[in-house]
Formats: C-alpha cells, sequence, structure tokens
C-alpha cells in the first residue's frame, strides 16, 4: 500500500461530491508534507496526472457504477488536469476527493489518454450534452453590467460569463455553503476577480430589487417545487428592461421534474409578466425573457 505524502484542500465536502460530473471542473490543492520535493512529482511536459487519494465513503447507484469502482472503493483514484505549479503548493482539475483527503501517489499521465479516461468515467447523457452544445452557444450572447447565476453550481459557467464581461460585476448563487466556496476558490486560483458567489435560495435572493441588468438559470429550474415563486423573485431582483435567460430540458428528453413542452415553458414566463422568446435546441427550450416596465 502507498504511504501518504500529502493532502487534499478544497471546499468539496460529501454533499457537492454527489454530483462528480460537474465537480470534474473543479480545482483543488494537493499540499504536499514535504514541499521541497515538488519537482520530484510534476514535470513540466506533463499536464496531466494520476492522484491515488482518500476514496469517497459514498455510493452511487447502479447506473454509476464506475464512479464506484474509481472513487469509493479502498482508494480512490482520479486523473487530474495540472492548473498552476507554483514554489510551495500545486493546483488541478479534476481531483474527486473531499477536503482534508490523504493523498498516497502522483503519477505522471498523457493527456490523450485521460480524455480516454474521463470520456469512460462519465459518459455522456442527455444532461451533459445540453451543457456542452447549448450552453456555450448561449453564453457569448449575455452582456450586461451587472448579471446574476441562479444555481451556479461549481462556478465553472458563472466564471465564463465574468471572463466574457470583464468590466461587469457578475454574481453566482447556490444552495450549499460547499458549492459557493468551492466555486470562488475556482474563480480565486483562475484569477477571475469580478465575480462573487453566495449561498443563498431562488425563493429569496440576498440582492435589491432592480440591481440587475441579467439573470440566468441553466438547467436549474425544474429542480424547483415552485418555478413561478422563483420566476417572480428573479423579476424582482432585475431592472425594468432586464433579460433572463433560462435553459431547460423539454418534458421529451427528460423524466425529472415538470414535463413541460415550448408552449409550456412560454405560458409559465408570461403568466409571470415576462415577455419571453422561446426556441429548442438539443432537446432543450431556451427561454429569453425580459421584464416589463
Amino acid at each position: 500500500m502507498f504511504g501518504e505524502i500529502g493532502s487534499v484542500k478544497s471546499e468539496a465536502d460529501e454533499t457537492s461530491l454527489q454530483i462528480l460530473s460537474l465537480f470534474r471542473d473543479s480545482i483543488s490543492e494537493i499540499c504536499l508534507n514535504e514541499p521541497e520535493s515538488m519537482s520530484d512529482y510534476f514535470k513540466p511536459e506533463y499536464s496531466h496526472y494520476i492522484i491515488v487519494h482518500t476514496p469517497l465513503n459514498i455510493q452511487f447507484p447502479e447506473n454509476r457504477e464506475e464512479w464506484n469502482m474509481r472513487f469509493c472503493r479502498d482508494v480512490g483514484v482520479s486523473i487530474v488536469e495540472r492548473i498552476v505549479t507554483e514554489t510551495d503548493r500545486i493546483y488541478v482539475r479534476g481531483l474527486m476527493a473531499i477536503n482534508g483527503s490523504k493523498v498516497y501517489a502522483i503519477l505522471p499521465f498523457m493527456k490523450i489518454d485521460a480524455e480516454k479516461a474521463k470520456r469512460a468515467t462519465f459518459p455522456e447523457d442527455h444532461m451533459v450534452r445540453v451543457r456542452s452544445k447549448v450552453l456555450p452557444s448561449v453564453l457569448p450572447d449575455i452582456k450586461g453590467e451587472t448579471i446574476l447565476d441562479i444555481g451556479s453550481g461549481f462556478g465553472s459557467l458563472t466564471i465564463e460569463l465574468a471572463r466574457n464581461n470583464p468590466d461587469s460585476k457578475v454574481y453566482g448563487i447556490d444552495l450549499h455553503d460547499s458549492l459557493t466556496g468551492q466555486s470562488q476558490m475556482n474563480a480565486d486560483v483562475l484569477g477571475v476577480s469580478n465575480v462573487i458567489f453566495k449561498t443563498g435560495s431562488a425563493y429569496a435572493l440576498p440582492f435589491e430589487a432592480g440591481s440587475m441588468d441579467v439573470a440566468t438559470c441553466f438547467l436549474m429550474l425544474h429542480h424547483l417545487e415552485d418555478i413561478k415563486f422563483a420566476l417572480f423573485e428573479i423579476k424582482r431582483v432585475l431592472k425594468n428592461g432586464g433579460l433572463l435567460i433560462a435553459v431547460e430540458p423539454l418534458a421529451e428528453h427528460h423524466h425529472h421534474g415538470p414535463q413541460l413542452s415550448e408552449a409550456g415553458w412560454q405560458e409559465l414566463f408570461e403568466n409571470v409578466g415576462f415577455a419571453v422568446e422561446v426556441e429548442s435546441q438539443e432537446g432543450a427550450a431556451i427561454m429569453k425573457a425580459v421584464k416589463r416596465d
């Protein structure tokens, strides 16, 4: 068995790591017991590494058995990308371990093999396909001095919004401290300074009325028990003429939450008082809704 050579520093806990396919874009720090040995483990010619670490103490459903085998047995094994190497610390993306986990081994890996392994471990499903194909086409069109991303998760899309709008103030909000804390760590390590993450509810947004130019909800609304209530709250924080952009799965492509068609989503937004246009792409509805004066 490997001996302990270091530990993991992040904001991740067992709850947040239930969604491994989203966390894989997050950043962790590897703290070596002997910092001076950094160059022994991390070489400039390698961008990817295998990290052997403390396993997760959770059990994923049967359709995610690959996750159990990779991360929840005697040890966890993550394939990571080196993000930043400093004199006494290293940051990596894709380390599937909670804060404080032990690190037992660090082995160099080739990028071409890393991509194959990631695709095998995180097989593409409909929601992953929507994220990978629909959202990149939507994000570049989102502009405003103040932007709010509701249900920001681990913050990867919020950070992209901030990068696309370097002179704007961008906010991400989610229910759990571990999610917003990890998102802020990701932004700080990447040097994205115009984004702030807050913990809060879509039913009680911690912002003043009329304070946002744009709000976004990416694959989030269908998880809510009262979507209409949340839409009224989003409308409250938008300026007059402000824009809400939401992406949600259509009924025939998704079986969790409300089973709404394009017309159903349009009616829901109109009932709240938005002027809305709806289009479909890759089995998802894209709503562009303007707050009426």
